[in-house]
């Protein structure tokens, strides 16, 4: 089986046999949705065992809007089964019995499966996306746009108008899906960057991870020993930064060369 939890070396509270880590989530899971996980974590914390209670009722009873969403509500419900906060204050799932064994090993495989059916990647991401727009654009140009024409917006049969909503759903679960994919250079993240802001859209609940996914991008991110947490500081490492200089052509005998690239010389750029 592929998917496999990975166990953590110690965990406080009840005696455990053995705990395990929570799998990291994948991109796509809904703004709201993580939201009630930042709560429900932040409770399982600070408690009391009343504040756990309430917060994981909030995941429990938001209703998953993609693939995604269904794996964040089964990996956090298995916690909630099998709470346990680490001695360095991360969730893990404890094993105590053996009907705990049993329950994990069930979610192991289901979970497996689920991440399994995930897009592989930005590209997939992407692909998804451009799909579901082109197909809500093309209903809303030939169908629902000469309804509202003829009709207007109160009277556009409920079939038409559902089938909007729909087409609608679908494609910010496939938005929101690529905006939590990592880009993989610059330019990606410049689409992504696009998609929240442009045509007066204000989608600043991805401000934040914008800014830090570019600044990774650009190599400014953070480092042991960089001192970026102050305004001035980032700005300046910001400002400092250049496009990275392309090598110079090779000059031979004969006039400009592209130089052979040999391996040597691929392991030195890497």
């Amino acid at each position: 089986m592929a998917f496999q939890f990975r166990q953590h070396p110690t965990a406080t509270g009840d005696a455990a046999r053995v705990a395990y880590y929570l799998p990291e989530l994948p991109a796509g899971v809904s703004y709201q949705l993580y939201q009630h996980i930042k709560g429900y974590t932040e409770a399982i914390g600070q408690g009391p065992d009343e504040a756990e209670d309430a917060a994981f009722s909030h995941i429990r009873g938001y209703k998953a809007r993609c693939l995604p969403d269904v794996i964040a509500k089964v990996v956090y419900q298995l916690h909630f089964n099998h709470r346990g906060l680490s001695a360095d204050g991360l969730l893990v799932i404890l094993e105590s019995t053996d009907e705990d064994t049993a329950a994990i090993e069930l979610a192991a495989s289901i979970l497996d499966e689920l991440y399994g059916q995930l897009p592989d990647g930005w590209e997939a991401a992407r692909q998804a996306y451009h799909a579901a727009v082109i197909v809500e654009h093309e209903f809303d140009r030939r169908v629902y746009q000469p309804a509202y024409a003829a009709a207007g917006s109160h009277d556009v049969p409920a079939v038409i108008s559902d089938e909007q909503e729909r087409l609608l759903e679908a494609r910010s679960v496939a938005e929101q899906c690529l905006l939590r994919t990592p880009a993989p250079s610059i330019s990606e993240w410049a689409i992504k960057f696009l998609i929240c802001f442009d045509c007066e859209r204000d989608m600043n609940g991805y401000t934040a991870d914008l800014c830090d996914e570019a600044r990774q991008l650009l190599g400014i991110a953070g480092t042991p020993g960089d001192d970026l947490s102050g305004e001035l500081p980032l700005l300046e490492a910001t400002a400092s930064w250049t496009t990275p200089a392309a090598q110079p052509p090779f000059l031979s005998p004969g006039g400009l060369e592209t130089p052979e690239v040999t391996e040597p010389m691929q392991q030195k750029a890497a």
